[in-house]
Formats: C-alpha cells, sequence, structure tokens
C-alpha cells in the first residue's frame, strides 16, 4: 500500500500502458463501456501485485476491446476544444496532450486545462476522471494523457457548471446527500447511467455543498461509502472510485471545482434511487493481500486500491474495512 510514482514503476508495466493506450479505443461495444485496463492495471499495483499477476489480467482483460481509430486531425491550442465530445478526435487528443506534457510537465498541463474539462466529470460513470487520477497518482505521463483526451471526447457539461454555480445548500457532506433523498423519482434510476445523469442534471432542484474546505471532501467521500456499504450498488462503487480520484485531480481543477464535484456525486445519488444510509457500524473485516490479489474484476480491483488508499489518508480503517466486506464473498 505505498504510494509509486513512474519512475518507482517496473519499466514493463510503463511500457505495457502506453502500448495498451496506443492501441485501445477508450470504449469499447455494445454499450460504450469504458476500457477499465490501465487504471485495474495501476490498482493492481496499489494493492501489492507484481507484473506476474499484472500482465495476465492485461492480456485477458483486452480482448474485449476495440482498435483506436486513427487520428483525424492535428491539435493545436487554440483547436483542441473544437473536439470537445467527439469520439473520433481521440487518437489526436492523445498526440496533442503528450507534446503539452512534454513541453510544459504534467502538472501545468493538468491545471491547464482540467477547469475546462472538469464540469463533464461525471459523464461515462466519472471513468475519464477515474483515469486521469490514476495517471496523476501514479505519475504516468502517457495515462495523464489518455485522461485529458478521454475527459475531452466525454464533453464537458455547461449544465452542471450552471448548477454549479447556485447558491450552495447549508448541508455538507452526509446530511448534503441525505437531503436529496426528497427530490427522489423512480425514472432517475431506471435505465443506463448516462440516461438516469441526463434525467437528474435537467429535473432535479440541484445546488452545491455548503462549503469547500478538505474537511469537506472527506465528509463527501465519508458519505459516499457509507451509500456504498448500505446498498452495495455497482454505482455506489463508482461513488466511491470516483470519489477517490476527485480528491487526486481537485487541485488542478479550478476554482469552481468543489461546487462541481459536490453537485456530481448528488447527481450520481439520485441517479442510484437516493437510498437510505448511515454511519458504518464498527467492522471487523480484513482480507489478506493474497486474497486481494485473486481479485480478476476489473471493479473489485479498483475498490480495493480505492478504499486502500483512503484508509491511508484518512487514517481510517473503515475504508478498507467496508472494501474486505464487499469483496470477501467475490473472493471466497
Amino acid at each position: 500500500m505505498v504510494k509509486m510514482s513512474r519512475s518507482m514503476l517496473p519499466e514493463p508495466l510503463i511500457r505495457l500502458l502506453r502500448q495498451h493506450r496506443d492501441a485501445f479505443a477508450p470504449r469499447y461495444p455494445p454499450n460504450g463501456n469504458s476500457d477499465h485496463g490501465p487504471m485495474a492495471c495501476l490498482a493492481l499495483v496499489g494493492i501489492g501485485a507484481g507484473m506476474d499477476d499484472i500482465a495476465p489480467f492485461a492480456a485477458a482483460y483486452r480482448v474485449k476491446l476495440v482498435p483506436m481509430a486513427a487520428a483525424d486531425s492535428v491539435l493545436s491550442v487554440d483547436t483542441w476544444e473544437h473536439h470537445l465530445g467527439k469520439a473520433a478526435s481521440y487518437a489526436g487528443l492523445l498526440s496533442f496532450f503528450d507534446a503539452q506534457i512534454a513541453a510544459q510537465g504534467w502538472p501545468a498541463t493538468v491545471a491547464r486545462f482540467l477547469p475546462r474539462l472538469i464540469s463533464g466529470w461525471v459523464r461515462d460513470a466519472f471513468h475519464p476522471l477515474i483515469r486521469l487520477g490514476y495517471g496523476i497518482e501514479f505519475e504516468v505521463p502517457s495515462e495523464i494523457a489518455a485522461g485529458l483526451a478521454y475527459l475531452t471526447v466525454a464533453g464537458d457539461d455547461p449544465a452542471l457548471a450552471r448548477l454549479a454555480r447556485a447558491t450552495p445548500m447549508a448541508q455538507g457532506g452526509g446530511d448534503y446527500l441525505a437531503s436529496w433523498q426528497a427530490h427522489r423519482q423512480p425514472a432517475y434510476s431506471q435505465g443506463r447511467f448516462g440516461t438516469r445523469y441526463a434525467l437528474v442534471v435537467d429535473h432535479a432542484p440541484l445546488r452545491p455543498a455548503s462549503n469547500d474546505t478538505s474537511e469537506a471532501w472527506r465528509a463527501l467521500c465519508d458519505a459516499s461509502l457509507q451509500v456504498f456499504h448500505a446498498t452495495h450498488d455497482f454505482f455506489a462503487l463508482h461513488m466511491v472510485t470516483a470519489s477517490h480520484a476527485w480528491r487526486v485531480c481537485a487541485p488542478y481543477a479550478g476554482d469552481e471545482a468543489p461546487a462541481i464535484g459536490s453537485i456530481g456525486l448528488a447527481t450520481a445519488y439520485l441517479a442510484i434511487g437516493a437510498p437510505h444510509f448511515a454511519p458504518v457500524s464498527e467492522l471487523q473485516v480484513s482480507l489478506p493481500l493474497a486474497d486481494l490479489l485473486r481479485a480478476t474484476d476489473e471493479h473489485d480491483i479498483k475498490i480495493a486500491h480505492s478504499c486502500l488508499v483512503q484508509t491511508r489518508t484518512f487514517a481510517d480503517p473503515t475504508y478498507a474495512s467496508v472494501a474486505a466486506a464487499y469483496l470477501a464473498p467475490h473472493l471466497a
């Protein structure tokens, strides 16, 4: 559970990540699911795996993916915004962000472009931002470029940005999420996540949480964990992995980021039916590393990593215990 920078990652893994990125589209059919391969490989590193575990996982995972289309144009700083929401631009965007990172370094590049993209962070069930978060966390420039490119093709969301500028609510943290139970609608929690998200943004009276301190985001992370523990809902799992990625990316995301972040979690909460949740009672559950390394599902691997990282960051073993309680039946 040691944070690893790019310089500490094994060179075969760096090559694997780059080769994968340059070969495959960020989504695959039939339903436009996100390519989790590089994220899961880095998450495996985070839970203690070596290349003997990572390489077989990567080989088995990539069979479902589709090749990346060739670049359709050469992008510049003046033209990259024209490619917002255009999936066919992914290859060109990778080259563009690679060049920006080579010229300016990844921190300056992320700080320059992420504020323009951050309103779209909920799109594709949070996966573009999660991919960027993994790239930043492990300091892998090729994955940082991939995250920025994926955020661009997923598109920004001016409607969410407008909602984030509304007067903040009095509540924060768990009280903020729980307050949306009064606005649950059956239609909000039916269909694919993108459909649910669009309905919530269009119809719910969304407003941001009360403040933007790091303690406030910690409270929203805790609330997301509580929702997941209460439901084991698939999209609630993504609230946990997304709140982890948001914490990593937020320092580069601009002044409006805290409000956009809280509203993003509120939309996801309404999209899963705004279920009741409560603080997690003390859990005496843990999983040995050997058991974690038996995980073969990308979502199991990512929730394990996110909860281990949040446990370390917040000095709170509840995260690891919640992950263990969820994973134990899967890995029995």
